[in-house]
């Protein structure tokens, strides 16, 4: 479904339902055990790079349905072969209050892998996950939590509009493509209600920050500098005079050097650290012309061996400044 045109759940939809051009999604019923064990015997090689799936345990789903925990079964409305199950959707860890957030995940099953049927199940769900109670959950925001390995789940979700928001390390312990259990890195992929629905593959837009430090370790100085460990605890670039001047050399305070470091920050769409020498007025225009409130950005001196402690309080306060 395009974002254009949103799925509107139809008067008669009994809660948590719904109906797409090809699929419907409802919780799960007593009856739909024999089309579970069968889709999840069917998809367990391939889901087992991911995950442990367990054909017998629909009795265990049944019995967690709760308002913290909803599940919601795709099925064909054109249904082939031995079962009708394209796949199942878990909104999960549901925080209601101010967060109003719940953790999404879901299988695919075959033979309906590859047709776009689940992923207009899963739209439909997000559609149900946001949607007002007492149809919907009323929630605000959705978190997939995927690992980074499996690229194809991945580009599901952001087809839909999802935006790459962070990475969690040793976030679960699951099997991968190594074939053992571990604890495995995810990345976090979110959707908000309030931009829902979303257009495909859409850009998060990162804020962007930075910070001058008017010197540096580059120019010949011992030991450390404070430009660089700060450009690493923001993860933003570092962006050096040393990179275009040999140290101690007289054009450390070229103009052309300080407006090229300035021109790169412009086009950082995450910012970036400025190491130079230049005067105030030449830092207050480049940072104009980068984009930035020169009001705003901290301006630090240069230093070497600075302590962790100091680096990461540094690294707060810009982070702060931008907030």
């Amino acid at each position: 479904m395009s974002a254009e045109q949103p799925h509107e759940p139809a008067p008669a939809d009994p809660p948590l339902s719904a109906v797409g051009d090809r699929v419907e999604v409802r919780p799960p019923r007593e009856s739909d055990t024999p089309a579970y064990a069968e889709a999840v015997t069917r998809s367990m090689r391939r889901l087992s790079d991911f995950a442990m799936p367990d054909p017998t345990n629909f009795p265990i789903v049944l019995h967690n349905q709760s308002p913290t925990y909803r599940t919601f079964l795709v099925l064909a409305r054109d249904p082939e072969g031995d079962h009708g199950l394209v796949g199942r959707v878990n909104v999960a860890n549901v925080v209601g209050g101010a967060f109003r957030s719940a953790t999404v995940g879901y299988d695919a099953y075959d033979p309906y892998v590859g047709r776009g049927l689940f992923a207009e199940g899963l739209e439909l769900a997000v559609d149900l996950a946001f949607a007002d109670e007492p149809h919907g959950m009323g929630l605000h925001r959705l978190e997939a939590n995927i690992q980074p390995a499996n690229t194809r789940s991945a580009g599901l979700v952001r087809s839909l509009g999802f935006v790459h928001e962070g990475f969690s390390r040793d976030f679960l312990h699951l099997p991968g493509i190594d074939g053992r259990r571990a604890w495995r890195d995810h990345d976090r992929y979110t959707a908000l209600s309030s931009d829902w629905p979303a257009a495909p593959y859409r850009a998060l837009g990162l804020r962007r920050l930075a910070c001058v430090v008017l010197g540096g370790a580059g120019y010949g100085a011992s030991g450390p500098g404070l430009a660089p460990a700060l450009a690493a605890e923001l993860g933003v670039p570092l962006l050096s005079a040393a990179a275009f001047v040999e140290p101690g050399a007289p054009g450390a305070r070229d103009d052309h050097v300080t407006a090229v470091l300035f021109e790169m920050l412009r086009t950082s769409p995450v910012g970036g650290v400025v190491e130079c020498r230049a005067s105030a007025p030449e830092v207050r225009m480049g940072l104009a012309r980068s984009g930035f409130d020169p009001s705003v950005v901290p301006v630090l001196d240069a230093a070497v061996d600075v302590p962790r402690r100091e680096v990461v309080r540094l690294a707060l306060e810009v982070r702060a400044a931008f907030a």
